[in-house]
Protein backbone atom coordinates (compact mmCIF):
# COMPACT_ATOMS: atom_id res chain seq x y z
CA UNK A 1 0.00 0.00 0.00
CA UNK A 2 2.74 2.51 0.93
CA UNK A 3 4.65 1.68 -2.24
CA UNK A 4 1.58 2.31 -4.37
CA UNK A 5 0.94 5.65 -2.65
CA UNK A 6 4.59 6.66 -3.18
CA UNK A 7 4.36 5.67 -6.86
CA UNK A 8 1.21 7.74 -7.37
CA UNK A 9 2.71 10.73 -5.55
CA UNK A 10 5.84 10.53 -7.71
CA UNK A 11 3.70 10.29 -10.84
CA UNK A 12 1.67 13.34 -9.81
CA UNK A 13 4.80 15.31 -8.94
CA UNK A 14 6.40 14.48 -12.29
CA UNK A 15 3.26 15.62 -14.09
CA UNK A 16 3.17 18.87 -12.10
CA UNK A 17 6.85 19.61 -12.73
CA UNK A 18 6.55 18.81 -16.46
CA UNK A 19 3.59 21.17 -16.77
CA UNK A 20 5.45 23.95 -14.92
CA UNK A 21 8.58 23.55 -17.05
CA UNK A 22 6.55 23.56 -20.28
CA UNK A 23 4.56 26.59 -19.15
CA UNK A 24 7.64 28.61 -18.17
CA UNK A 25 9.54 27.51 -21.30
CA UNK A 26 6.72 28.86 -23.49
CA UNK A 27 6.78 32.20 -21.67
CA UNK A 28 10.58 32.42 -21.99
CA UNK A 29 10.25 31.85 -25.74
CA UNK A 30 7.90 34.82 -25.87
CA UNK A 31 9.97 37.03 -23.55
CA UNK A 32 13.65 36.15 -23.11
CA UNK A 33 14.00 38.86 -20.43
CA UNK A 34 11.92 36.56 -18.24
CA UNK A 35 15.03 34.43 -17.58
CA UNK A 36 16.74 37.27 -15.72
CA UNK A 37 13.60 37.95 -13.68
CA UNK A 38 13.34 34.24 -12.83
CA UNK A 39 16.98 34.14 -11.76
CA UNK A 40 16.45 37.21 -9.59
CA UNK A 41 13.36 35.61 -8.03
CA UNK A 42 15.27 32.40 -7.26
CA UNK A 43 18.14 34.38 -5.72
CA UNK A 44 15.76 36.61 -3.75
CA UNK A 45 13.90 33.58 -2.39
CA UNK A 46 17.18 32.00 -1.35
CA UNK A 47 18.40 35.21 0.31
CA UNK A 48 15.10 35.61 2.16
CA UNK A 49 15.21 32.00 3.35
CA UNK A 50 19.00 31.81 3.83
CA UNK A 51 18.55 30.73 7.44
CA UNK A 52 16.78 27.63 6.09
CA UNK A 53 19.29 26.85 3.30
CA UNK A 54 20.55 23.31 2.99
CA UNK A 55 18.89 20.07 3.95
CA UNK A 56 17.33 19.97 7.41
CA UNK A 57 19.16 17.46 9.64
CA UNK A 58 15.95 15.74 10.71
CA UNK A 59 14.84 15.34 7.09
CA UNK A 60 18.29 14.04 6.13
CA UNK A 61 18.34 11.54 9.00
CA UNK A 62 14.83 10.37 8.13
CA UNK A 63 15.79 9.88 4.49
CA UNK A 64 18.85 7.88 5.51
CA UNK A 65 16.78 5.63 7.77
CA UNK A 66 14.10 5.12 5.11
CA UNK A 67 16.74 4.31 2.49
CA UNK A 68 18.52 1.98 4.92
CA UNK A 69 15.40 0.11 5.97
CA UNK A 70 17.16 -0.85 9.19
CA UNK A 71 19.05 0.52 12.20
CA UNK A 72 21.99 -1.79 11.45
CA UNK A 73 25.19 0.27 10.97
CA UNK A 74 26.05 -1.28 7.59
CA UNK A 75 22.50 -0.64 6.35
CA UNK A 76 22.63 2.95 7.62
CA UNK A 77 25.89 3.47 5.70
CA UNK A 78 24.20 2.15 2.58
CA UNK A 79 21.19 4.41 3.26
CA UNK A 80 23.53 7.40 3.61
CA UNK A 81 25.04 6.56 0.21
CA UNK A 82 21.60 6.31 -1.37
CA UNK A 83 20.67 9.73 0.01
CA UNK A 84 23.87 11.20 -1.44
CA UNK A 85 22.87 9.77 -4.82
CA UNK A 86 19.35 11.21 -4.39
CA UNK A 87 20.75 14.67 -3.65
CA UNK A 88 23.07 14.51 -6.68
CA UNK A 89 20.26 13.24 -8.92
CA UNK A 90 17.93 16.00 -7.74
CA UNK A 91 20.61 18.61 -8.42
CA UNK A 92 21.24 17.25 -11.90
CA UNK A 93 17.50 17.14 -12.59
CA UNK A 94 17.13 20.74 -11.48
CA UNK A 95 20.00 21.82 -13.76
CA UNK A 96 18.41 19.89 -16.63
CA UNK A 97 15.06 21.61 -16.10
CA UNK A 98 16.67 25.06 -15.79
CA UNK A 99 18.55 24.45 -19.04
CA UNK A 100 15.36 23.28 -20.74
CA UNK A 101 13.69 26.52 -19.69
CA UNK A 102 16.54 28.45 -21.31
CA UNK A 103 19.30 29.05 -18.77
CA UNK A 104 22.81 28.25 -19.92
CA UNK A 105 24.91 25.77 -17.92
CA UNK A 106 26.90 28.52 -16.23
CA UNK A 107 23.74 30.05 -14.76
CA UNK A 108 21.75 26.84 -14.20
CA UNK A 109 24.31 25.21 -11.90
CA UNK A 110 24.49 27.98 -9.26
CA UNK A 111 20.72 28.52 -9.38
CA UNK A 112 20.19 24.81 -8.80
CA UNK A 113 22.36 25.00 -5.69
CA UNK A 114 19.97 27.46 -4.01
CA UNK A 115 17.81 24.80 -2.32
CA UNK A 116 15.89 25.45 0.86
CA UNK A 117 15.86 22.98 3.73
CA UNK A 118 13.04 20.96 2.18
CA UNK A 119 14.65 20.49 -1.28
CA UNK A 120 12.53 23.27 -2.83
Amino acid sequence: MTGEIARLVAQDEARRVAFGVAHVTQHVREDSALLERLAEAIEHRHDTLAHTAGLNEEVFDSLVLLAAGSWQPEMLRAGWGKVQILIADMGQGCVRRLRKIGFDGQKAQPLSALHTRNFM
